[in-house]
Order: structure tokens, then C-alpha cells, then sequence
């Protein structure tokens, strides 16, 4: 499985520090240049960069811009690993705030055209979970769906902006023994509570199904101690 989007921006910038491209105290491209040049979304570089501020490597200065504040023998050991659940732990958070009403939402304001493609999609990632192919991309559009089916722009573009993140999330809990068959099986009771408009259904299954992730990343946090 390849690397999170923000994994390998992280090590890039720590090749480029490694090689001598960017010496102590210069100055790094700007999270946009850097978005650019990695080929991924600016999320994903703010938290490589922030991984980086937090072990050490870089300093980040409000209004001037981040440089490189120490060669990386000097830099802290803490693991990537610790950092990485800490941050994807942050984002299940967030998404607890706002999913289980999006799902709501969905429940009351989707349309029928769109409710159908919520249980289709849900039922496709059943029939691709039992021939054994993998279903990421169905995972990720479920979650887009409801959103598009809430009808609030504002939640809508608030899931957008994280959407790298959440591909990286997706990832790692792919790794999860049994986590898979927990998706699915919370995707179709999420899927059947919006087509049937019951929206206190939908927003405590989506909760439901955000809290057994969040628990996960609890306990791999635990263990990284």
C-alpha cells in the first residue's frame, strides 16, 4: 500500500533538508509552492510541515515564512507513527462534529435520486468487500454523497477542504483488522436510515460508525507511548 499523501510529503522535505538542498536557517517553499511541487493538497502539506515544527526540524515564523531550524541529527526522535494517529485522531474528532448531522440532514432535505445513490454505493462496496477487491473509492464517495445530499454548502465545502486527509485516514484504518466489515456494515444501516428519512437514526449510526474509529486511534495513540 502506498504511502499517506502526507507521509510522503514529510519525507520529501526531508530529503530535500538531507541532500543539502535547504540548510539550516534557509527558508522553505511556501505550503502552496510545496503543494505543487509534491502534487498534493495543501492539508497534507500543513501537517508534514507540522510533524516537522513538532520533531524539531522546522520553525515555523507567523508573517516571514518556515525555515529549517536544525540538521536532522539533531532533530527529535519521535516516531512518525505517534504523530501521524494523533493527527488523523484530530480529524475523526472533527468529523464526529459535523458527519452525523450531515447524515441528519441528508435523511431530511435528499432528494430521491440521491438517497438511491447513497444505498447504491453502500451496497457496491458489500459486493466488492465479498469478492475481496478493495473499495476505497466507494468509501470515500459514500461519505461526498451525503454531503452533496445535506444540502448545506458550507458543511459541504468544510468535508471538501479535509479531503485529503480523509483519503489518508481511509488508508490507515483499511490496515485495521475487522474494520472493514464494521464499515460496511455501518454504511448500509446509514444508507437505510437516510432513504427512509429517519434522520435520528442516521446521525447516531454515523456517530456509532465514527466513534468505533476514533476508539482506534485512541488505542494506537496508547500504544505508541
Amino acid at each position: 500500500m502506498r504511502k499517506l499523501a502526507y507521509e510522503a510529503v514529510y519525507d520529501g522535505i526531508r530529503a530535500r533538508i538531507a541532500c543539502g538542498d535547504w540548510s539550516v536557517g534557509s527558508r522553505i517553499p511556501t505550503i502552496e509552492e510545496l503543494s505543487r511541487e509534491f502534487g498534493t493538497g495543501v492539508s497534507s502539506v500543513r501537517e508534514a510541515v507540522k510533524i516537522l515544527g513538532k520533531q524539531g526540524v522546522l520553525r515555523i515564523e507567523q508573517g516571514r515564512g518556515t525555515f529549517v531550524a536544525q540538521s536532522l541529527e539533531g532533530a527529535s526522535g519521535e516516531r512518525l507513527d505517534a504523530l501521524e494517529n494523533a493527527t488523523l485522531l484530530q480529524l475523526t474528532e472533527a468529523r464526529l462534529v459535523v458527519e452525523p448531522e450531515l447524515a441528519a440532514l441528508a435523511a431530511v432535505h435528499g432528494g430521491a435520486d440521491a438517497k438511491r445513490a447513497i444505498l447504491d454505493n453502500a451496497a457496491a462496496m458489500r459486493e466488492k468487500m465479498a469478492r475481496g477487491d478493495d473499495f476505497l473509492r466507494e468509501d470515500l464517495d459514500f461519505h461526498r454523497l451525503i454531503a452533496d445530499a445535506a444540502g448545506n454548502v458550507v458543511l459541504r465545502e468544510m468535508m471538501s477542504v479535509a479531503s485529503d486527509l480523509l483519503l489518508d485516514s481511509r488508508r490507515r484504518t483499511m490496515k485495521w483488522e475487522g474494520m472493514d466489515e464494521k464499515t460496511i456494515a455501518h454504511h448500509l444501516l446509514i444508507a437505510y436510515a437516510i432513504a427512509e428519512g429517519r434522520a435520528e437514526t442516521a446521525r447516531s449510526q454515523m456517530r456509532s460508525h465514527l466513534e468505533d474509529i476514533l476508539a482506534q486511534y485512541r488505542r494506537n495513540l496508547k500504544e505508541d507511548r
